[in-house]
């Protein structure tokens, strides 16, 4: 399950074949732990917009989902400021898939 900062983005993975979510009111919103809860026993990818609020979010939800889901990965697209402008630079699903597991994926 990825985890990113605005609903167009969660979209942008859904459209990829991803699963995707992500929390209302931007950045700032507070993480609920209601969502911590929601996400427990699952495998989550964070993946933060570029920016300060973006870095600070995934850094607060990294800290509130320790120990509560069985794997927590943490995905810096570097090519874009969100992962919206990272497939509309033209990266597929397959590098996606790539970044997050080098050996999946051998093409």
């Amino acid at each position: 399950m990825f985890v990113v900062e605005g609903e167009k983005d969660a979209e942008q993975l859904r459209e990829h074949g991803f699963t995707a979510t992500t929390n209302a009111g931007g950045a700032k919103a507070p993480w609920l732990p209601e969502f911590t809860v929601a996400l427990a026993g699952r495998e989550v990818i964070l993946v933060p917009d570029r920016d300060v609020a973006g870095y600070a979010r995934v850094k607060t939800i990294g800290r509130a989902l320790l120990g509560k889901v069985t794997r927590l990965l943490y995905l810096e697209l570097e090519d874009g400021k969100d992962v919206s402008e990272w497939f509309e630079r033209g990266h597929s699903e397959l590098e996606l898939i790539r970044l997050l597991d080098p050996e999946e994926i051998s093409q």
